[in-house]
C-alpha cells in the first residue's frame, strides 16, 4: 500500500459515499433520483425503483469495499465500471440533445453536461491508478503524512461532490440552469 493508493482509496470512497448518501437521504431525495432515472432511459416506475435501488446499493459498495486492503481491488474495480455505466449515460443524454439533471451528488438544477462525463473520466482514472497502486509495497508508516493524504482527498472530494455548483459560478449571467 502506498500514499498513491490511499489518496485513492480516500477520494473515491469520499466520494461514491456521498453520492449514495445523497440519493437516499433528504425529502424528496429518492423520488428525485429516480425520476432521473426515468429520464435517462424510457422505465417504468417499478423498473426505475430497482435500477436506482442498484445504483445506491453499489455506491454504498465501493467505500465499504475500499475500507480494507484485502478487497480494495475489487471496490477500485467496482468503482471504474460504476463510474463507465454513468457516463455512458450521460453520453447518451448528450446524444440526445435532451435537458435531464443530474443528481449524481443530489437534488440539483443542473443539466447533465460535458463537465459531468470529464468528471467522470478523471474519477475512472483514479479508481485505475488506485488499482493499480493497490498491487504495491507495504503500507506507510509516517501518521502525519497519511492524515495530509487523507485531509488532500478529503478536500478533492469536497471539490467533486460541489462541481455543478463550481461550474455555475463560472457561466455567464443568465445562462445558469438555476436562473431558470
Amino acid at each position: 500500500m502506498t500514499y498513491l493508493e490511499i489518496a485513492c482509496r480516500c477520494l473515491i470512497g469520499l466520494t461514491f459515499a456521498f453520492a449514495a448518501a445523497s440519493k437516499i437521504i433528504g425529502r424528496g431525495a429518492a423520488a428525485g433520483f429516480v425520476a432521473t432515472i426515468r429520464e435517462l432511459r424510457p422505465l417504468s416506475r417499478g423498473t426505475a425503483r430497482l435500477v436506482a435501488a442498484a445504483v445506491v446499493a453499489a455506491e454504498l459498495t465501493v467505500p465499504a469495499l475500499l475500507l480494507a486492503p484485502g478487497t480494495a481491488r475489487l471496490g477500485f474495480l467496482l468503482a471504474a465500471a460504476l463510474l463507465a455505466a454513468f457516463t455512458a449515460s450521460i453520453v447518451a443524454v448528450l446524444r440526445r440533445r435532451v435537458s435531464v439533471r443530474c443528481r449524481c451528488f443530489g437534488p440539483s438544477g443542473a443539466p447533465m453536461g460535458p463537465h459531468h462525463v470529464v468528471r467522470n473520466a478523471v474519477l475512472a482514472l483514479v479508481a485505475v491508478t488506485g488499482l493499480v497502486a493497490a498491487s504495491t509495497g507495504p503500507a506507510p508508516a509516517d501518521p502525519g503524512a497519511l492524515a495530509l493524504v487523507a485531509a488532500t482527498a478529503g478536500v478533492v472530494a469536497i471539490v467533486v461532490v460541489m462541481l455543478d455548483e463550481i461550474v455555475d459560478l463560472f457561466r455567464p449571467e443568465g445562462l445558469s440552469p438555476r436562473s431558470r
